[in-house]
């Protein structure tokens, strides 16, 4: 009786890990409109960050490390929940995660949001290597 309480609560466990790693690597569906709430570019690092805020004020921070002009070579980051839970996950190169960052970038594109200019620089890198 005890080994099938200690399998069941290791379970219980284990799929609660699972959730949680699910939740902050998952690309969240932000309600709109969506603002630009901050946009950091650090020279030294060659990164770019951007921070997107949705009506509901959930954040959710993109971003670039490395150059540019290389679009294979430059890492795509994000922050699902900063608040909750400050995890930077590093998508692959090409990944679905990667493309429903770059799907949510273009709709941010179209709907003519303000702050746009760092979003289309993410985008455009995105798109090069898609």
């Amino acid at each position: 009786m005890m080994k099938s309480i200690a399998l069941a609560a290791l379970l219980v466990v284990l799929l609660g890990f699972i959730g949680v790693q699910y939740y902050i690597t998952s690309v969240p569906a932000l309600e709109a409109p969506i603002t630009v709430g901050e946009v950091r570019e650090v020279k030294s690092e060659k990164s770019l960050v951007v921070t997107l805020v949705d009506s509901e004020g959930q954040r959710f921070t993109v971003g670039l490390r490395g150059d540019t002009a290389k679009p294979e070579e430059a890492a795509l980051f994000y922050i699902r929940n900063p608040d909750i839970i400050p995890y930077v996950f590093w998508p692959g190169l090409r990944s679905n995660d990667e493309k429903r960052v770059l799907e949510l970038l273009e709709d941010l594109i179209e709907s003519d949001a303000s702050g746009v200019a760092a979003v289309r620089s993410i985008y455009s890198v995105l798109k090069e290597r898609n």
